[in-house]
């Protein structure tokens, strides 16, 4: 645990609820400490208004990227972006209030336990950030060197191995996540391609390269996130995922399949030297894997001089825009 930390409740009706929730928390996140390396820690905000305490946390640095809660298919219910300060990287955990306050509900077991399994997820977070950080200083929020693809590519491998490793470290802490992990991931597989083929028939409208790049990088990293999201769990609780019948049954036979392997071979293979890192080389297999599954979506990327690239985006029955209609 670091020395001493804050932690901020905002947006509460009344004072002292938000006083006791706010010990309550600062107790679990201590014992917690007890598992997690949490050294790393900036502080605590605890929010009611939980969007807007994402857009006024200080980050400690100038960026034009706005933290905002996921809300699609998958609904965020905390987060704990890297912060700078004093020119070193910390970690702060924001949650939204309403999925913590069972903490001081004697008679909500069940919420209790989501609350319980919010916090280690997050306290998880603390540590794997913190654990890269170590081996790689000056790194994360503070250095964008290489091309717009090598960037794009960090992204997914970044939020591929957090995951991985967060909710392996934070498995059997309160609520069980592991069917919730499994139908987002399996949910996620089964809508990739339509959507994927969807944002490439619009770039044959908007045209511009860097944002289907994106959008198409950001579609199947998030599958391989969900996917890192499921296995690190199983991982964590000692289940191969072969012995996960829904997840065997979906996979058998189905395309991903060898994604998926390759997906978990890398990941054990960070793994394997956690918070030991001597190189980067053994998160690379993650961007392999992203790489091929861009050019499965239809996306052919040629290198050339200067972090330059060519991207050709050839027709297909399912990105033509005549045969689509």
């Amino acid at each position: 645990m670091p020395e001493q930390f804050g932690i901020q409740a905002r947006g509460f009706a009344d004072a002292d609820t938000a006083t006791r929730l706010a010990t309550i928390v600062g107790e679990a996140v201590r014992a917690l400490g007890g598992k997690f390396d949490l050294s790393g820690l900036d502080g605590i905000t605890l929010a009611v208004d939980y969007n807007q305490a994402l857009l006024d946390l200080d980050r400690g640095y100038e960026t034009n990227c706005k933290l905002t809660a996921t809300n699609s298919h998958v609904v965020g219910v905390a987060m704990t972006p890297g912060v700078l300060r004093n020119g070193a990287l910390k970690s702060h955990i924001v949650l939204n209030a309403h999925h913590i306050s069972p903490l001081i509900d004697l008679e909500d077991a069940q919420g209790r336990d989501h609350a319980i399994h919010i916090l280690a997820h997050e306290c998880g977070h603390v540590e794997v950030t913190n654990a890269f950080d170590r081996c790689f200083p000056n790194v994360l929020l503070r250095q964008k060197n290489g091309s717009i693809l090598e960037q794009m590519q960090w992204q997914v491998i970044l939020a591929v191995w957090d995951e991985f490793a967060v909710t392996s470290i934070s498995a059997g802490f309160g609520e069980s996540q592991t069917e919730a992990y499994e139908n987002t991931f399996i949910n996620d597989l089964a809508q990739a391609d339509k959507r994927s083929n969807r944002l490439i028939l619009n770039y044959r409208e908007h045209g511009s390269v860097d944002q289907i790049l994106g959008e198409i990088y950001g579609c199947y990293g998030d599958v391989l996130k969900f996917a890192a999201y499921h296995l690190g769990n199983l991982q964590g609780l000692g289940i191969r995922w072969q012995d996960s019948g829904k997840t065997a049954s979906t996979l058998k036979d189905h395309w991903f399949l060898p994604y998926f392997e390759r997906l978990q071979a890398a990941c054990l293979e960070i793994a394997k030297d956690y918070g030991e890192w001597k190189n980067k080389a053994s998160f690379t297999l993650i961007a392999d894997i992203i790489d091929d599954l861009v050019e499965r979506a239809g996306l052919l990327i040629e290198p050339m001089e200067d972090d330059r690239f060519w991207v050709d985006i050839p027709y297909t029955p399912e990105t033509d825009p005549l045969l689509c209609e």
